[in-house]
């Protein structure tokens, strides 16, 4: 009976300690991959993708040459500035009626200053007078001395007539509206006209009696070129705006 229970005792001493062995071996063993994973084909991995670069042709850096001479700054300066201010007096010439404004702006100055400072030289130069001998009686001189006195007093006036005309075509090219241009151009246009048309009665009808030769070439040419441009600038401004007052 004894001998019986040892042995059933050894018995299960045995199947413990092997359950014991069994359950260390599983749990010291990794655990195993699913069936799914392990069936799967490897991964191949990709190579990477050469990019092939074309180099960059590099253009060589202009040689400068040292020993030229160099124009100074002052001077380079200068010039940009008497270009700039080339163009810029072109441009506003050439604009809309600038240029007969002021082609009529430096005519009447020049005029006004040769008749106004210096009217005893203008009626030697332009108008007829006889020469007075010295056997001439004194009548007659003193009627010419006269006639001296009062073309030098009508020319001083006619300058005083140029510098207004002048004032008015400076005024009119500083204000750009063009109800004040189209009016300085018909004063201009009517000055020049009713100059050029006295000068060609005095010239045709009284020939060698009012004036001399030279005063038909300067005088007259200059009055009939002034009356041109004006008649074609007053043109202008009539088609553009449509009224000529």
């Amino acid at each position: 009976m004894s001998e019986s229970l040892d042995m059933s005792t050894a018995s299960m001493i045995s199947n413990s300690s092997q359950s014991q062995t069994s359950d260390s071996s599983d749990s010291s063993s990794p655990p195993s991959l699913p069936k799914s994973i392990i069936d799967s084909p490897p991964l191949t991995r990709k190579e990477p993708i050469e990019v092939k670069k074309t180099p960059a042709i590099l253009k060589p850096l202009p040689i400068v040459d040292n020993t030229t001479d160099k124009a100074p700054p002052t001077w380079a300066f200068i010039v940009g500035h008497a270009r700039y201010f080339a163009k810029t007096s072109l441009r506003f010439i050439f604009k809309d009626n600038n240029l007969p404004l002021l082609i009529n702006v430096v005519y009447h100055l020049i005029a006004a200053r040769s008749l106004i400072l210096k009217p005893s030289k203008t009626v030697v130069r332009y108008v007829f007078i006889p020469p007075t001998l010295s056997t001439s009686s004194s009548p007659l001189r003193y009627q010419i001395e006269q006639t001296t006195a009062i073309a030098t007093d009508s020319f001083r006036s006619l300058g005083v007539l140029h510098l207004a005309l002048g004032v008015a075509s400076a005024l009119a090219l500083k204000d750009r509206r063009q109800s004040t241009e189209r009016s300085a151009l018909l004063v201009l246009t009517l000055s020049a006209i009713g100059q050029t048309w006295a000068h060609f009665d005095a010239y045709w009808k009284h020939t060698g009696s009012q004036y001399t030769y030279k005063a038909l070439k300067e005088v007259g040419s200059s009055n009939i070129f002034i009356t041109l441009i004006s008649l074609v600038a007053l043109s202008k401004t009539v088609k553009r705006t449509g009224k000529l007052i």
